[in-house]
């Protein structure tokens, strides 16, 4: 679309007429001239005549050309595309600025932080703006976050702002900013409305989810989309991207496993760089990797814990290009003593299991048992005790299903073990639609002396068997004469089963919970288990699993994910504070859900280790680690881009243009007036030499 930014000296146009008045006016009229002969008409050549006339309205034409294209040059005719809105040079702008500073960001490229240079580009187009626009300075994270509350007016202001931005560790999520942008153009009053984009331009930032919402509600002739990509050269990086314990029960003086996850994010091959391994500050182990370009490798490091408590640690790597992604953090618990309830209607019922977990004072076990009758269960406070077994339980009132519910819920741990005196009809009716179990559904029992069921499948990688029985050993099996089956319409995981299939012991979870199911007794006329040498080590590693004994107790969380924790520890009054991995300690309060207090916390923007405190006393700790898709470096193809965001007018300014000169052509247009002076010019020249041939004739 042509315009003309300097319209008002179109009326110039009329001087046009000029040329073609004077040549009316001035053109010589036929005299009478009187003769005797016809000899001079003779010498008259007719050729010249005509040439003369042409010459004439050559001049014409120049003279008229020449002032209209004087009067479009000072008109300032520009060439616009029918895409983009007439910007008028007195309109104010609204500008949203999407800074990139999530972890990629922290990439070294050329001796500079790649967020250095998106800051240099970004206070570049900040300076091109005028006291009075609206600009607003967007962090494209998960959650977009703002700079500063509402819009500044003044560029000089905005301008301290980027100077400050720090380097995140959030995930980078472009969509999302973009959505907040549009939301702020659909509501200025401005007519010009702008939206820059500057980053790494990462192509996991871009959510198909969110596409249609990044675009909707703008109009495409009302705001247009620049990019400004910082791209990094090729350099050598490794990432810690995971961190795990491994599938074990640690305990104190006994080995245990952290496996570390390195990946090669760098499209070059990276060899002999160290990896460090660190526990409780100091430094117990340390590895050499090598990996080809954007491969990954397990690293295995075995450590002793010396002591109880709550402990945590690091994997750290050789210095690179990128030093935000060389840690990942790890945190277990190894507590002093394992408090449970043993529950039974007779003595009996929990006399070989308290036997198995605390088999005499010289034992060394820290698995300290409190045996009571199922009638005074009723008026027992659980939050003494980190896991519940009920062996031969008879029922349970509608009261005490919910006490256990919610102890499940809270984190503790329950053992389930059947018996003569169990009501089946109860615990389904109840007990098993509260806690989520599978029905049961009928008796298997052997009624022949020499029959039974054996166990069959075996799951060797659950946790309650890492490191105690190998794969290839083979478990010297119970005989069971009795059992009762399960629908299977709820899923369990197996970790034991009879060789028909059906469960022997089954796991269940219910939110923070586990919950731990024998499908038969201890009773010597429901199967011989007590005698084996299974019963023993299977007992106490199931206590210690269904306590969260330093088996990861607390699940690894990404930076930006919101910490929940529930405990009957926490209270209305209690006096609780997270401490962040730099120190800094934040005061919460708990909040009721449902009638338990629980407490949540969202500030973590920082990798590490974050610790709740109640009075001072360490109630539980979370090994935060960024994402590891942010370590993703492809780049946004462009066209996929335009694919996701059909509607919207994109410009990209690579970092070799001069932003000035983009946004002057993409605002007003290209414009031509040098072009049609240059024109004026040859023509100027042309008329010029005719008026010298005419002289000459």
């Amino acid at each position: 679309m042509l315009t003309f930014l300097n319209s008002a000296i179109l009326f110039g146009l009329a001087a046009v007429s000029i040329p073609i008045l004077i040549h009316l006016f001035t053109r010589q009229k036929n005299k009478t001239i009187l003769f005797s002969s016809l000899k001079f008409l003779k010498e008259l050549q007719r050729q010249k005549i005509r040439r003369l006339k042409i010459r004439q309205i050559l001049l014409l034409i120049l003279r008229a050309l020449l002032i209209l294209l004087l009067v479009l040059a000072f008109a300032r005719p520009t060439l616009k595309s029918k895409n983009i809105s007439s910007l008028k040079t007195s309109a104010q702008l609204t500008a949203v600025i999407i800074l990139d500073n999530t972890l990629s960001m922290g990439l070294e490229s050329n001796g500079r932080l790649l967020l250095e240079k998106a800051k240099s580009r970004a206070a570049e187009i900040v300076s091109l703006m005028r006291q009075g626009d609206e600009i607003y300075l967007i962090y494209p994270q998960a959650v977009p976050k703002f700079a500063f509350e509402g819009a500044r007016f003044s560029p000089e202001s905005v301008q301290q702002f980027i100077t400050d931005t720090p380097l995140s560790f959030q995930s980078t999520d472009y969509s999302a900013a973009l959505i907040a942008a549009n939301e702020i153009l659909l509501k200025t009053q401005n007519i010009n409305k702008e939206i820059y984009l500057i980053g790494d331009l990462q192509k996991s930032g871009f959510s198909t989810t969110y596409a249609v919402e990044a675009q909707a509600g703008v109009d495409e002739q009302d705001s247009k989309l620049f990019l400004l990509p910082v791209i990094p050269d090729a350099l050598e990086n490794l990432s810690v991207t995971e961190i795990t314990i491994g599938n074990q029960i640690l305990e104190k003086g006994k080995v245990a496993e952290i496996q570390a996850t390195i990946k090669n994010t760098s499209g070059q091959k990276i060899s002999n760089k160290l990896v460090h391994f660190f526990v409780n500050g100091k430094r117990q182990a340390q590895d050499v990797i090598n990996l080809e370009a954007n491969a990954a490798s397990n690293l295995i490091f075995r450590m002793v814990p010396g002591q109880s408590g709550f402990q945590s640690g690091h994997v750290l790597l050789e210095e690179d290009y990128l030093m935000a992604d060389n840690r990942g953090y790890f945190g277990f618990n190894i507590p002093d003593q394992i408090p449970i309830l043993l529950v039974g209607n007779k003595p009996e019922d929990t006399q070989y299991i308290n036997l198995a977990l605390n088999p005499g004072k010289n034992a060394g076990t820290f698995i300290k048992a409190n045996r009571i009758a199922a009638t005074k269960f009723g008026d027992t406070e659980l939050s003494d005790y980190r896991v519940i077994i009920f062996s031969n339980v008879h029922n349970f009132s509608s009261t005490e299903v919910v006490k256990i519910q919610n102890y499940v819920k809270l984190g503790g741990g329950v053992f389930f073990m059947l018996g003569d005196d169990v009501d089946l009809r109860n615990y389904n009716d109840k007990l098993h639609k509260k806690l989520k179990l599978p029905v049961f559904t009928q008796t298997i029992s052997q009624q022949d002396k020499e029959s039974f069921l054996t166990l069959g499948k075996i799951d060797y990688k659950h946790p309650v068997f890492k490191g105690v029985f190998g794969e290839e050993k083979a478990v010297e099996s119970p005989h069971v004469r009795f059992a009762v089956d399960v629908q299977a319409d709820i899923p369990v995981e197996k970790i034991i089963e009879y060789s028909n299939g059906s469960p022997f012991l089954f796991e269940s979870k219910l939110q923070a919970g586990r919950i731990f199911y024998l499908t038969t007794s201890l009773a010597s006329d429901w199967s011989d288990l007590i005698y084996r040498g299974l019963f023993v080590p299977l007992l106490n590693r199931s206590v210690m699993y269904l306590s969260g004994a330093a088996s990861n107790e607390n699940e690894q969380l990404l930076v930006g994910r919101e910490i929940e924790f529930a405990s009957e520890k926490v209270a209305a009054g209690a006096s609780l504070v997270m401490e962040k991995p730099d120190g800094n300690k934040v005061n919460l309060k708990p909040e009721i859900v449902r009638g338990n207090y629980f407490v949540r916390f969202n500030e973590t923007d920082l990798p590490g280790i974050y610790k709740l405190f109640n009075n001072n006393a360490l109630l539980s700790q979370w090994a935060v680690n960024y994402n590891p898709d942010e370590l993703n470096f492809e780049e946004m193809d462009r066209e996929e881009l335009k694919s996701l965001l059909p509607d919207k007018q994109i410009i990209e300014i690579p970092d070799d243009q001069d932003i000035a000169a983009i946004l002057q052509e993409t605002r007003f247009g290209h414009e031509f007036w040098k072009t049609i002076m240059f024109a004026a010019l040859i023509l100027f020249v042309a008329e010029t030499v005719l008026i010298k041939e005419k002289q000459s004739g």
